[in-house]
């Protein structure tokens, strides 16, 4: 057996539960669905000032990886990347950078294991480990060696509530610029204190919002790791131009570019300043001239935006880098739009008057907390992005003053009796706010359908 055949066999295998375990998954899958669902984020970190990010964190829990005991570190890199389609062929082709910098504090162990690097993305994987501590995890900085941040960079992480000793990755995204020659990240570890537990949405949620949940966490141990990369990987990537434009909605876009990079794949466009609406969400798949389909990435970073705009401007998806291909088809099914009329919406926290709001949301309720307000809205559920944000990071006042929801956010959702549901909370606070109305950013107006695929090709 060749290695291309081993790591296939190893990835069938990794996505088989242990013997005797199926009906216990199935017992535990379908008690999940009949559970209310909650989810506890916080913002994003690591946003340049002048550039949007969206991230879509999903939660991924691979079946029980009982055979990874033979050829360690592709077995353990290969459990540990099941989020990415394009990670894991990296790492089948072995396209892995080992690193093995470990540091100890105070009874803490961090080590930076792998990474996985090419011109435009860093993707650190790390674990944290300790005798003393049950339950670590890490607030990641990215900088570059000379300790400034970065001029054009997000970064997202994937692993919260991993055990000890487990893998986690820190993927750093560039938009501008390329991957620089080494980079300076820095780990600031403290215990897990968030309680895990679904909180029913008619539970008040003040201990959830009180003060002590924003402030800085009590930091047990801080590691600053040097990671130098290899040139040959960072010189890996392609761009190939496009500049075909398409009418969406009415809306006219302009495909510019398709890159193609071993760890992602990215869909560059240019919107028309006479546009009714901003590009909140492009729906798409990439296909080979032999039918093979690449998606969106669902996992990390999606799409970074615009400095000039609130639009979204380059989309992610799985890179077909390790596959050859004479042509790449782009196949468009619908977008997701902001309208440059709803740029903010009205809402009054007492009687519930509000303005017009994303389609498929409603508001809920509002409730004071402290010195502001928790507010709730309803969104209709989707089955491939079930929980999503309603809104943006700024809201106003009625003088006009930005204010900004820098703090904890949840997201709940109730099953019906069939184990099916329909429809989530999107719940947040308005912290030091103490007016009764309040000027929300919605992230989309509205969504639209393609009648018929529209498909653009790139040699």
């Amino acid at each position: 057996m060749n290695r291309k055949e081993e790591f296939e066999a190893m990835i069938e295998e990794l996505n088989q539960p242990a013997p005797g375990l199926e009906a216990t998954l199935d017992r535990a899958y379908k008690k999940k669905r009949k559970r209310t669902t909650k989810m506890i984020v916080r913002p994003v970190a690591g946003l340049a000032a002048c550039f949007a990010v969206f991230v879509l964190l999903v939660n991924f829990c691979a079946p029980v990886a009982y055979a990874c005991s033979q050829i360690p570190v592709l077995r353990e890199l290969a459990a540990a990347v099941t989020f990415s389609r394009s990670l894991t062929d990296a790492v089948e082709n072995e396209y892995v950078q080992t690193m093995d910098l470990s540091q100890t504090q105070n009874d803490i162990t961090a080590e930076v294991a792998y990474l996985i690097v090419d011109q435009k993305q860093v993707n650190v994987f790390y674990r944290l480990d300790s005798d003393r501590y049950d339950s670590l995890e890490a607030d990641p900085e990215v900088l570059n060696s000379d300790g400034v941040r970065p001029a054009s960079c997000g970064y997202s992480s994937t692993g919260f509530g991993a055990e000890n000793g487990e893998l986690r990755c820190l993927s750093i995204d560039f938009v501008d610029e390329n991957v620089p020659n080494s980079l300076l990240i820095k780990l600031d570890v403290y215990t897990n204190g968030i309680v895990s537990e679904p909180v029913a949405p008619e539970n008040s949620m003040d201990d959830i919002y009180s003060d002590d949940l924003y402030e800085e966490p009590n930091y047990l141990a801080n590691f600053d790791f040097l990671l130098k990369f290899d040139p040959k990987f960072t010189a890996a990537g392609k761009v190939f131009p496009v500049n075909q434009t398409v009418i969406l909605e009415g809306q006219s876009i302009t495909i510019t570019d398709i890159e193609v990079y071993p760890t992602h794949m990215r869909v560059d466009i240019a919107e028309s300043s006479e546009n009714t609406a901003w590009l909140q969400d492009l729906d798409f798949y990439i296909e080979t001239d032999w039918g093979m389909t690449f998606d969106p990435v669902s996992n990390g970073i999606t799409a970074t935006g615009s400095a000039d705009s609130p639009s979204m401007v380059s989309y992610r998806a799985d890179s077909t880098y390790f596959y050859e291909a004479d042509h790449l088809k782009l196949v468009i099914t619908g977008a997701k739009w902001l309208r440059k009329d709803m740029e903010t919406t009205y809402l009054n926290l007492v009687t519930g008057e509000h303005g017009e709001l994303p389609e498929g949301a409603a508001f809920d309720h509002a409730e004071r907390s402290g010195n502001g307000w928790i507010v709730t809205f309803r969104a209709d559920w989707e089955e491939d992005t079930p929980m999503y944000q309603l809104f943006r990071h700024l809201f106003y006042d009625a003088d006009g003053n930005e204010y900004e929801i820098n703090q904890w956010s949840s997201m709940f959702g109730d099953a019906n009796e069939e184990g099916d549901i329909t429809y989530f909370y999107d719940e947040f606070p308005l912290k030091n706010y103490p007016y009764d109305e309040v000027w929300l950013s919605p992230h989309f107006s509205h969504y639209w359908t393609a009648e018929d695929q529209i498909v653009i090709t790139v040699q």
